[in-house]
Formats: C-alpha cells, structure tokens, sequence
C-alpha cells in the first residue's frame, strides 16, 4: 500500500501526481483513523484531530464516516482519507438552536444515525430532543422539546424524551430510540409522531414480555436489522436484548444484574456496561463492550446466540492499534459498518476513532528556502517513506529513513531538491 508522489520537473512547472492502492484489511485488525488521546476539537488530517470523548458513530453510504463528539456538543465528519471538519454545532457553544452547519446548537449529543439517503439523526442528550440533519447541513428537531425531560408520546415538540442516548434508522425512516432515562424504546415516524415501543417510564427492570411489560435499566445502544427486529445493548442490566416489530422483547446474551467476561452461548456469557450495538447483514451483531473494554460479536447458531470476544483484553484499557486481543481501548462507546463492510469504533476514553481499514496516509510537502519538507501523520506508523528515480516496474524503491523526526502529530523528512529522487511514496 501507498502514495505516491512524482517531483519530476517540480521546480519547471511539472504536475504532481499521487497513486494510491487499498488492501482489504484483516476482519477486526484494529488501526487508528483519526483522533489522539489528548481532548480537544481541532479539525485536521488523522491525528492531527481531535476529539472530547465521542460517544457514538455513523457511516455513509459513500464512506464517510459521522461522529457524535459528545463533549464538544458537535457532529464532525470524517472523509475516507481521514479528514475530520466540524459538520455541524460549534465546539464549547452549548445550546439546542436549528440552523446551517456551525451555526446549529447541541447539547451533549450522545448518539447519530444515518438513512440511506444521507440524512442524519442525533440524539441531543442533553436537550431531550431528536435532530435531523440534511446531507447539506441543515439541522432541525424532529421530536422532542429542548430542556423538557418526560415521557410523553406524541408528535414533534409535544413529545418528550429523557436524555436519550442511542438511536437507528430503519429503510422506511422510522427511528427508533434507546430513551435512556424513561428506561424505553421510543418510535418516530417519518411525521415526526413519537410512541413507546416497549417498558415502561420510570420503571427500571430485567423482565421480558411485550412493550410496556418489559423493563430495561438505562439502554444506551439500539440497533435495527433488515426485517426490523431491534437490538438493545441494555447498560444497566449487563444483557443484550431483542425487540421483534410488534414487540415482544426478550434477553438474548448474557445474564441480567450479573457482570462479567466470558464468551459463550445466550445467558452463559456476560458482559459489562454493554454500550454501542450494530446488526450487519449477515445477521451478527457487535458490541462495544464498554466496561470491559472489548468489541463483542454475537452470532446466531440455530436459536442459540453464541458471543465471543473479537478485539481488545477484558479488564485491560489502553491505546494500542492490533489484532484481536492485541488491540486495546479505553471505554468503546460506539460502533458502526461503513457500505463495504468496514468496521469503526467511537473509542470514548481514547478521544479517538478506530477502523479495521488501512488508511493510507496522506504524503504532504511543503518548500521552505531549499529544501523539500514531506509530512505525514504520526498515526502511520507502519509506514515508511521510499523513493525512486522512475515508475518502471523494475524501479528500485529505497527507504529514507534517516533524519526522519517527530514534529506535533507528523512525520518529518526534509530533502535538498538538488539531491532530490523523483518520486516518493509512502509504502506499507
């Protein structure tokens, strides 16, 4: 994998040119796609980025990937090179306004969504109100009033939530909702009509049954699969719960009240503060297993639900790129499949966004008197900078590795242009 970049006739006047080559990564091999443990809200390439503890995350059909920057009170966007902006909301501007991109306000939005058509939907946790955001940056509340923390059902601002925390789109619009503190499952029509789905406000519990005879304690992830069967990642409870269309709720992986790690088939295996869920579509499901600091899937086998662990160490956060239990997070919050199939993770306490995708990292150059500057982001660290005086399939690629240093979040290398080979890549 690589970029490369042709200095020929650079100082006549030439074109530069850039070729790039993608591999499909390894299922669950972790990499870094943008952010850096320190907090902040800082637009830029890869980890030049930064966040203030994401929660959740949402990707296009076209690639791009949507963030939920809880403690910015913004949603920033992700392009497939790992270019963050600020999409909408203002960082540190707390507020529950509609408007056009940075001039809309959030309040600690904790969960995003997005259709097919490339609308968006964020639960505004802190405003107890669903937005709806237009491909164009268009922010608008489709249900809920701001500050007004209830239970009510009912349309657009007579309806009210109470700091719901998670959300997901069906393939008819509707919008389901993890109502965090109601202890519910809220539905919003494409009219913006909000009914609950299932258990019952201000009544915590464990127990299946259908809609208000199930109880949930504080559900934080939601997701829908093809056949609009909801998925619940039920935080309080330690479990994984399933609602059918008409209802009927029932626990499918792990055991209510009762923490822990193992692997295994339907209550024998156990989770720990279980947060962000997706449904793919062969039918498996995967959990940001928050409290026990791993990705969790869960297949189906006959009726049964078998889960295992597929990145991260139980018990073990940490910040490292990997596959499998090499990989380590701190506190997963969110996750999601992009339309090829990739997966990313909101890696809350690491102030970071995750992906099993290699994203090759952009080769940049700057003059400065004479000499040539390349730069790259400190995030592609297996990477290394190679040049070669032709393109001929027989050209010999050597690496330039000595003087490379760390500047902030780049790779540094400078070269005289006198001595200078034509072509650069960074190759992996």
């Amino acid at each position: 994998m690589m970029n490369t970049i042709s200095f020929k006739n650079l100082f006549a006047g030439g074109v530069l040119l850039i070729s790039m080559a993608i591999a499909h990564a390894q299922p669950l091999t972790i990499n870094m796609l943008a952010g850096h443990d320190a907090p902040g809200s800082k637009d830029g390439l890869s980890s030049s980025a930064r966040f203030r503890h994401p929660n959740s995350i949402a990707a296009d059909s076209a690639g791009n990937v949507y963030v939920a920057d809880t403690e910015n009170s913004t949603i920033r966007k992700i392009t497939t090179n790992g270019f963050v902006s600020t999409f909408a909301g203002s960082a540190g501007n707390f507020g529950s306004a509609n408007g056009v991109g940075t001039n809309a306000r959030f309040y600690g939005p904790q969960g995003i969504a997005v259709d097919g058509a490339g609308f968006l939907y964020v639960a505004d946790t802190a405003n107890a109100t669903i937005r709806r955001i237009t491909p164009t940056g268009v922010v608008g509340t489709l249900a809920g009033s701001a500050g007004n923390f209830n239970s009510f059902d009912g349309t657009g601002t007579n309806a009210n939530f109470y700091q719901p925390q998670s959300l997901a789109v069906d393939n008819t619009g509707n919008v389901y909702v993890a109502d965090t503190w109601n202890h519910t499952i809220r539905k919003i029509t494409p009219a913006g009509a909000v009914s609950t789905l299932a258990g019952l406000a201000g009544n915590a519990g464990s127990a299946d049954g259908t809609n208000s005879k199930a109880r949930f304690n504080r559900p934080s992830g939601i997701a829908v699969d093809g056949a609009t069967n909801l998925f619940v990642a039920d935080f309080g409870n330690h479990t994984i719960r399933k609602i059918t269309p008409g209802g009927l709720v029932s626990t499918i992986a792990g055991l209510a009240g009762v923490w822990g790690n193992a692997d295994g088939t339907n209550s024998a295996a156990r989770f720990f503060q279980p947060q962000g869920i997706l449904a793919d579509n062969a039918g498996n499901l995967f959990v940001a297993d928050s409290g026990n600091q791993t990705i969790r899937k869960i297949s189906a086998s006959g009726t049964n639900r078998v889960v295992t662990t597929v990145a991260g160490l139980p018990g073990n956060a940490g910040n490292a790129d990997g596959t499998d239990d090499a990989a380590r997070f701190y506190f997963p919050a969110g996750v999601a499949l992009d339309g090829a199939g990739y997966f990313y993770v909101a890696d809350l306490g690491n102030n970071t966004i995750r992906t099993e995708r290699i994203v090759p990292p952009t080769l940049q150059l700057t003059l400065s008197a004479n000499q040539i500057i390349f730069s790259w982001p400190v995030s592609a660290s297996g990477f290394v900078l190679e040049s070669a005086h032709n393109l001929s399939p027989g050209a010999q690629w050597i690496p330039q590795t000595n003087g490379v240093v760390i500047s902030g979040d780049q790779f540094v290398a400078t070269n005289s242009p006198a001595n200078a080979a034509a072509f650069y890549r960074l190759h992996r």
